[in-house]
């Protein structure tokens, strides 16, 4: 039987790769809530017998999670600080990895893996729709927001933030007035040396959904 191995190595997209890069000396702080998360694969062989799962380890290299198959959603994700590595190999090859939780990482072969990436998992820290951030020292201070996955969500002069929606909020302050900020796009396109607040402060922000003074019980009656 021919020895098969896939042509590329499985590369980490999207959702991973937005938390994963070197050009600048800003980290993306909280990324996803505990619970179920989705990541996404791109690159892999793709093919009937092509075996790929993202996994989670900690930081003693210990496979903590492990994804559904051929797929990127990793359930009941607990908080903690973590490194997605993807993993692919052929079902048809001679010899085949035992991919199990609570294995380390290193034991793992027979299979192609991807550059690890740091993942960080937050649970809620505040109930209310905004938030007041410290204020920053330096010539003209701008306040950012960003997604859990780095993108600009608002930009202001003010410390305090309205209007949030449940969700995870990565908080930076630039002091260099850079007219190029613009909503929507990713924190990691501005150069580190126009913050002045480089690690962020993150909020990760759980509303509840439906006040008790809005939710009132239904009525159910019969029809006559």
């Amino acid at each position: 039987m021919k020895k098969y191995f896939p042509k590329s190595f499985l590369l980490l997209s999207s959702l991973l790769m937005v938390c994963s890069f070197t050009v600048s000396s800003q980290t993306l702080g909280c990324n996803f809530k505990p619970g179920t998360i989705q990541l996404k694969l791109s690159g892999q062989s793709i093919g009937a017998n092509i075996v790929s799962y993202v996994v989670l380890v900690d930081g003693g290299n210990i496979i903590r999670y492990k994804s559904v198959v051929n797929s990127g959603t990793i359930e009941t994700v607990n908080v903690g600080s973590y490194k997605a590595v993807a993993i692919t190999w052929d079902n048809t090859q001679t010899s085949l990895p035992t991919l199990d939780v609570g294995k380390n990482l290193n034991e793992i072969e027979h299979c192609l893996k991807s550059t690890a990436v740091d993942i960080s998992i937050c649970d809620c820290n505040t109930t209310a729709n905004s938030i007041t951030v410290p204020s920053s020292v330096g010539l003209s201070p701008q306040y950012l927001l960003t997604d859990g996955l780095g993108v600009i969500q608002q930009v202001q002069t003010g410390t305090t933030f309205s209007g949030l929606s449940n969700g995870i909020y990565n908080h930076y302050v630039l002091c260099n007035t850079n007219p190029s900020v613009i909503i929507g796009t990713k924190i990691t396109t501005l150069p580190s040396t126009d913050f002045c607040r480089i690690v962020p402060l993150s909020y990760v922000v759980c509303v509840a959904e439906c006040a008790p003074v809005i939710c009132v019980p239904m009525v159910i009656a019969k029809i006559r």
